[in-house]
């Protein structure tokens, strides 16, 4: 059984634990305060017990690499890198980052479909952040509701722990994109596409050779271009899906007032 490691434990000499705020497969996550400035942080460590993984140190160095690489208003700030002796333990990598105020869209979506606005504002923005990686050589590879904060500054795109450096002609782009559509049916319906499924099973499953049909989005007032778009970025061949770019600009769109069938975007 997983400990979390005490309240006022001291890493590095210089972040102060606070308590825990989540874990994975890989890493712990913890509020912390920087005693250096008074900051308060988000403190990713990996866990104990993969300590002596050299492939689990690349990824948190990579994923540091990665995350400070965009530079986006929705993608939290790095603040520091590093690594700490755990009392009693081993030493282990941590990447300290900006502290996210408010809850995971996961949260949202369990009571239900959101206001189609809201939905496309959410999409957006998500996509704004893809195209900025994507131009950039970096997929995601885990967009999911459970990776994209609401918080009161606006939407933030979290854990980038599985993503990868790639050239543009590589798939990965285009899976996020496809997790994209699944993500904007989820948020207009209030299901996923594929409810007995995680993102990356159904992912698994849309790479093989019969795959599932693209899910038909009916929401009473949407307008056509939305589930059109919506449908394309889950196109069964990764080829025939738009590239991110296309996708924001098209929300983007659909949310001015001469486009939009619910009125402008509330302020």
């Amino acid at each position: 059984m997983r400990v979390w490691l005490r309240m006022g434990t001291s890493i590095a000499r210089r972040y102060v634990l606070m308590g825990p705020l989540g874990r994975g497969g890989v890493c712990e996550v913890y509020h912390a305060v920087d005693v250096m400035d008074g900051r308060a942080c988000a403190l990713k460590m990996v866990t104990p017990a993969l300590a002596e993984d050299p492939r689990v140190w690349d990824l948190v160095r990579r994923e540091a690499r990665i995350t400070e690489r965009l530079r986006h208003p929705s993608v939290p700030k790095v603040y520091g890198t590093g690594e700490a002796k755990l009392p009693g333990g081993p030493a282990v990598p941590f990447l300290a980052l900006e502290l996210l105020r408010g809850v995971p869209l996961a949260g949202r979506l369990a009571s239900g479909p959101l206001p189609p606005a809201e939905a496309l504002r959410i999409a957006a923005t998500v996509a704004d952040v893809l195209a900025v990686a994507h131009r950039r050589g970096v997929a995601h590879r885990d967009l999911n509701p459970a990776n994209i904060m609401m918080t009161p500054t606006g939407i933030k795109i979290i854990d980038f722990g599985l993503a990868t450096e790639v050239p543009a002609s590589a798939p990965d782009p285009a899976d996020d994109v496809y997790a994209l559509g699944v993500l904007l049916y989820h948020m207009l319906t209030g299901r996923s596409p594929y409810p007995r499924s995680s993102p990356a099973m159904a992912l698994a499953g849309f790479r093989q050779p019969q795959p599932a049909p693209t899910p038909v989005l009916l929401v009473p007032g949407l307008r056509p271009g939305v589930a059109e778009l919506c449908r394309s970025c889950m196109a069964k061949r990764p080829a025939d899906r738009p590239d991110s770019t296309t996708v924001a600009l098209a929300l983007w769109s659909a949310l001015s007032p001469a486009a939009t069938a619910w009125g402008p975007p509330a302020a």
